[in-house]
């Protein structure tokens, strides 16, 4: 199975707005940011086609009924949110927020706090940062595969470093050494984390996700499968009271015969379903940025 690295929307943008945004809270607070971050991003949804392209599939997918105007405006909304969770992300100590954390199961919260390996699934969901201060919430290290951000300003590897005492980040590679890194750890009885929503395969499977045929990696479930251990779904989002939470749900234990990842598809229907749900229930949380409806 190879990986591979992709170029990504945030690589070339944010740079000079999130400094501005920080100097803009501490002169007029958090109220008046967040009504800077709505008008800046009506301007990105008008002016910024590259940024309105990339989400254009999702929002096809999510709003198949949208007229041009309705579109427009989930776009806008769309960019809005994921301001705002940059945002928190950028002022998570000074703002003083918390989260909850919640399980759908005595599993679920049994395995996130084992100190055995275990694999775990998170996504480009609402403040889905939060999943880097995951390490506080468990004794084991966490080895989380990642692109390294070429974007210093969006750098989302901060949360990560300033919430875990244990743990690495490994580098996404264009070779399988990413994957034996991740291996070892799994051996080392560590987490391990991968992107649920974002390909750096070269053969994903097909599942189907909002009412059309879309491509997922099956890494996650693969590594899982091989080394014997469990795996569970991770998902961040703000509920409606405002309150953000980090959701831990669907423990899997996958199973592989011989080498066709084919056997995977049900452990993945069954990630891209909750995925699903969410986008359904909030639908401007979703920030992958990635056509999952054209196979690459």
């Amino acid at each position: 199975m190879k990986i591979q690295a992709q170029k990504r929307l945030s690589d070339t943008r944010g740079s000079a707005g999130i400094d501005f945004f920080k100097f803009w809270y501490k002169t007029f607070g958090y109220k008046h940011t967040k009504i800077l971050v709505w008008v800046v991003t009506f301007f990105y949804m008008l002016l910024d086609r590259e940024a309105n392209r990339r989400v254009a599939p999702y929002i096809r997918h999510r709003f198949p009924q949208a007229n041009f105007f309705s579109r427009r405006k989930h776009v806008w909304f769309l960019f809005a949110h994921q301001g705002m969770c940059l945002l928190w992300q950028e002022l998570y100590d000074s703002l003083g927020r918390t989260y909850e954390v919640v399980y759908d199961s005595k599993e679920t919260e049994e395995i996130s706090s084992a100190e055995k390996a275990a694999v775990i699934i998170y996504s480009h969901f609402g403040p889905w940062q939060l999943m880097m201060r995951c390490p506080k919430r468990t004794k084991n290290s966490v080895n989380i595969l990642a692109q390294p951000d070429l974007n210093v300003k969006i750098n989302k590897m901060k949360s990560f470093s300033a919430g875990s005492e244990a743990g690495q980040v490994v580098q996404v590679a264009a070779d399988p050494g990413s994957l034996f890194i991740l291996q070892q750890a799994l051996e080392r009885d560590e987490f391990v984390a991968i992107m649920g929503d974002r390909n750096f395969e070269d053969t994903p499977l097909a599942v189907d996700f909002l009412g059309s045929k879309a491509y997922f990696p099956v890494a996650s479930f693969y590594l899982a499968a091989r080394m014997n251990c469990p795996v569970i779904c991770m998902f961040a989002h703000e509920d409606e009271s405002g309150k953000y939470v980090l959701e831990f749900c669907e423990a899997m234990r996958p199973m592989l015969q011989g080498r066709d990842r084919q056997q995977l598809r049900p452990y993945l229907e069954r990630y891209t379903k909750h995925l699903e749900k969410l986008c359904m229930k909030y639908p401007y949380d979703c920030f992958s940025m990635t056509n999952f409806w054209e196979e690459e």
